[in-house]
């Protein structure tokens, strides 16, 4: 076991995922965006979990992560769309690894309609439509010239239409229902062909909001964008640890870490933790200026960040915990109850998915269930 480690509870990751099936409409499919390595706790392992709960449809951003998904899944039937959409030189693997493209720009549609008639194909897509984000998608005014080519036995078979919600997680925002309105008239246009808009705040805005297949993403793995609008249902999937390399007591007027930032105002008892931010734990989490200053558990004992996060190590206060708990204690907390993820990421001015995704690729990930 290296420095530092994740914990990934797949039967919390399974329970929510059908907690937020249920949360969709009856007649709603309930998929997983799995994408950027499972938000950092792991593709393949997430996404094996998510199919013994039920989920048949994974949304990853590259093809190369749709390729190892595919071949990780051999011949388990299962959808597998990527977000990004096709390259021309991309869409012999494709049709190798029945892989699902999501169609975002006229270009892309050409590609496939072109291969499609020179390889006696029938690759079906999916067709985003840009409602409100302005990032991917076709425009509203694109969606006309697709006439000629959805005809039925036509060149561009697609099997979902979708588009993304931008201020779910708001869900006061006037957006949301413009774009839900925008997007039902579009897509009405295409059909016979299921219908995709929620996200994982999106599933909890309202039911009309789901249509056929729902996109549940940073939902399943028990967190939301807000803190303040994470269901009490959902249940956190990781926790992360490191081991206490050290235990040393200084004097007072000691200084401790790069530049100093920290001295002793008396004699204190610091403990060195194998974890720094080439693990991904930020060096922002240590802002005492801000008031904004991380706590590691102990033995259930929170200790505070004292001094900069280095490259492999934090130095932590353990003044106050026990010596009988230091003694038979072998390592430390950095996500836990005592300080869940939602904190770390306000502390560090970002969301929990920025948290998640920059977890570094050296800290192992064991799995429980």
């Amino acid at each position: 076991m290296g420095a530092a480690w994740l914990n990934i509870n797949l039967n919390a990751l399974k329970a929510n995922y059908q907690y937020l099936d249920s949360c969709s409409a009856p007649t709603c499919t309930t998929g997983a965006a799995v994408k950027a390595d499972a938000y950092g706790l792991g593709m393949v392992p997430v996404s094996h979990a998510l199919y013994e709960s039920g989920c048949r449809h994974f949304f990853v951003a590259q093809v190369d992560e749709a390729v190892t998904l595919r071949q990780s899944f051999a011949e388990k039937p299962c959808h597998i769309f990527v977000l990004e959409g096709p390259q021309a030189h991309d869409l012999a693997d494709y049709q190798a690894y029945k892989l699902t493209p999501v169609i975002n720009t006229a270009a892309q549609i050409e590609h496939l309609v072109g291969f499609n008639k020179a390889n006696f194909s029938s690759l079906p897509s999916a067709l985003h439509i840009d409602t409100a984000m302005n990032r991917l998608g076709l425009a509203p005014v694109d969606i006309q010239r697709l006439g000629e080519h959805l005809s039925p036995g036509g060149p561009l078979p697609l099997c979902l239409v979708m588009s993304h919600l931008a201020c779910a997680d708001n869900p006061l925002h006037s957006l949301n229902t413009e774009q839900l309105s925008m997007f039902s008239t579009l897509a009405a246009q295409i059909e016979h062909t299921p219908k995709s808009l929620a996200n994982s705040a999106g599933i909890l805005l309202a039911e009309r909001y789901h249509f056929d297949l729902t996109r549940p993403g940073i939902s399943l793995y028990g967190a939301m964008t807000d803190p303040a609008t994470r269901d009490k249902q959902l249940t956190s999937v990781l926790s992360w640890q490191a081991e206490i390399l050290q235990i040393r007591d200084i004097d007072k007027g000691q200084s401790v870490g790069y530049g100093a930032e920290f001295t002793a105002e008396t004699a204190m008892k610091l403990a060195t933790i194998g974890a720094g931010y080439a693990d991904g734990y930020a060096r922002a989490l240590y802002q005492p200026e801000q008031n904004r200053i991380a706590l590691v558990g102990i033995g259930g004992h929170a200790a505070p960040l004292v001094g900069r996060v280095s490259m492999d190590l934090i130095v932590v206060d353990v003044s106050k915990i026990p010596d009988s708990v230091l003694q038979k204690s072998e390592h430390a907390d950095l996500i836990w109850s005592g300080y869940p993820l939602e904190q770390m990421a306000l502390d560090r001015q970002t969301i929990a998915y920025e948290v998640m995704t920059g977890l570094g690729g050296r800290t192992k990930r064991y799995y429980d269930g």
